[in-house]
């Protein structure tokens, strides 16, 4: 891979780890959720005492910071992606476009976009992942993306 692939990898890919922040940020809403369901079970960490602590407002406190974090990487995944989108739009192929899509905004693996369009997973990683770095690379902005 060319710098310049690595360069349209790198910049196309820059959403993925906050769309695992949102993905662990959706598990504990449901955790919390789920802790708040209602049915009366033993609790060994919300003992009612006499501690001034109430543990359903501080569920729903938590429950409150998480869903505005959530909401927050959520607009800005989405802002991301419309950006993401436009310069992929720029790309001739409408095949390499389809590719890209399926890999940078559906967060597909190569093997899974290969088989949309049945290739094997060798011709698709060796072959067009490639080609279409090669053709997103002039409409990518450069500078974006920080040396590792």
């Amino acid at each position: 891979m060319t710098d310049e692939q690595y360069y349209a990898h790198r910049w196309l890919s820059r959403m993925w780890d906050e769309n695992v922040e949102v993905e662990q940020l959706k598990g504990r809403q449901e955790e919390i959720i789920g802790s708040m369901s209602g049915i009366g079970k033993y609790d060994s960490e919300n003992i009612p005492a006499q501690t001034g602590e109430n543990g359903s407002e501080s569920k729903l406190i938590e429950f409150s910071l998480v869903s505005e974090q959530l909401e927050k990487k959520l607009h800005r995944i989405s802002f991301e992606n419309s950006r993401t989108l436009q310069i992929i739009d720029k790309v001739n192929s409408s095949m390499l476009r389809g590719m890209l899509i399926a890999r940078y905004l559906r967060r597909m693996s190569w093997t899974d976009v290969g088989k949309l369009y049945n290739y094997e997973k060798t011709q698709t990683y060796e072959k067009y992942r490639i080609e279409a770095l090669s053709a997103v690379y002039p409409f990518i902005p450069k500078g974006e993306v920080a040396d590792e």
